[in-house]
């Protein structure tokens, strides 16, 4: 008998039809067993050897976004309650709810239902120190070509779901990693990629980014978050399409970073701006104003919202809202201070829209 400190991260991967709303996502204890047993025999079929090790069920269909998060994966969780850090024979455990309850939050599905239409359930192999070397190299090499899942292990998905998958796969994290990449290489997004692998791969270690459009982003190490420098319009003087371009950019990091649950936080260095202490917009002071508490919209041809500008208590600033859950704190805000309605345009003569910022308020 001996410890098994040697850990291998797998997933069934399941292309599913759009579900429906009474699809589950968490599996009862019972219904996790049959699956598991029917999961492990396929993965034996691919590669035999991984019967010498230890083999843990997930409970729950996740997002791949939340099984590729440095802070809200499965993995730990799962090695716990299976109990892998102590003596433990070859075998299969299959970790399931009870009424659909389960003892780890980051066991359980970020979001019901998902956002895409591919899930995976996390598996975890606990093997022998002896034999991990091969046993991954193994996985590595002949999984993602040989690994797909067969009726029975796809009929009882099914059944205990709700769900019409169309094809199960087995992959390692490594397989999983790549294939996000690759899709994101589809849609011309791998470019933002690097942030989520840093976060995934070398949380330990420093890393100063330049992100597409000049987007800078610096990971503190303290945190296990990223820092990303958030430039107002006056940056780019009246480019206003260079603006945009770098909102692109923008939003298109955020979007992957919390897709990932990976933590972020907006910095700003403009001695007239302040970034919100929840994190939800920067405020870039504009000096005094004349007349009555109001706000408008500001909008780009292009990329549509970027912000609002106001004129409350007698001082002018802008907002630019940093996600988009926070246009209706923003707008919550407004309330608060008897504005009810928001106005579609307002501006002095010749403002443009990525001009409206000075450097120092009240400035001519």
């Amino acid at each position: 008998m001996s410890r098994w400190p040697n850990h291998i991260r797998l997933v069934a991967g399941f292309e599913i039809r759009p579900p429906s709303t009474q699809a589950r996502y968490v599996f009862e204890r019972d219904q996790a067993e049959r699956l598991g047993g029917l999961i492990a025999d396929d993965l034996a079929a691919c590669v035999a050897d991984v019967r010498a090790g230890h083999l843990v069920i997930g409970p729950a269909l996740l997002e791949p976004g939340q099984v590729l998060s440095p802070g809200h994966a499965p993995w730990t969780a799962m090695r716990e309650i299976a109990r892998l850090d102590g003596p433990l024979e070859p075998g299969v455990t299959s970790i399931g709810s009870r009424q659909g309850r389960l003892s780890h939050a980051v066991l359980e599905p970020c979001r019901e239902p998902p956002q895409g239409l591919f899930v995976c359930l996390p598996l975890l192999v606990a093997v022998e120190a002896a034999r991990f070397e091969t046993l991954a190299t193994q996985l590595e090499q002949v999984l993602f070509e040989r690994g797909g899942l067969q009726p029975p292990a796809m009929g009882t998905l099914a059944d205990a779901t709700g769900l019409d998958p169309v094809h199960g796969q087995l992959m390692t994290q490594a397989d999983l990693m790549a294939l996000v990449k690759m899709q994101l290489a589809g849609a011309g997004l791998d470019p933002f990629w690097p942030p989520v692998e840093h976060a995934l791969l070398a949380p330990d270690q420093a890393a100063s980014l330049e992100l597409p459009a000049g987007l800078k982003a610096l990971w503190n190490i303290k945190a296990g978050g990223w820092e990303l420098e958030f430039a107002i319009p006056q940056e780019f003087g009246s480019a206003s399409d260079a603006w945009a371009l770098w909102l692109r950019s923008w939003r298109q990091t955020i979007a992957l970073l919390e897709t990932h649950l990976v933590p972020w936080r907006a910095l700003t260095d403009e001695p007239v701006a302040t970034v919100d202490d929840a994190n939800q917009w920067v405020r870039a002071a504009n000096g005094p104003a004349d007349g009555p508490n109001r706000a408008w919209i500001r909008q780009h041809p292009e990329v549509g919202l970027i912000g609002y500008s106001s004129i409350i208590d007698g001082q002018r600033a802008d907002y630019f809202p940093l996600h988009a859950e926070a246009i209706g704190a923003l707008k919550a805000r407004f309330a608060e201070c008897g504005i009810d309605q928001i106005k579609q345009h307002e501006s002095a003569p010749g403002e443009s829209l990525a001009s409206a910022h000075r450097p120092n308020p009240g400035q001519p």
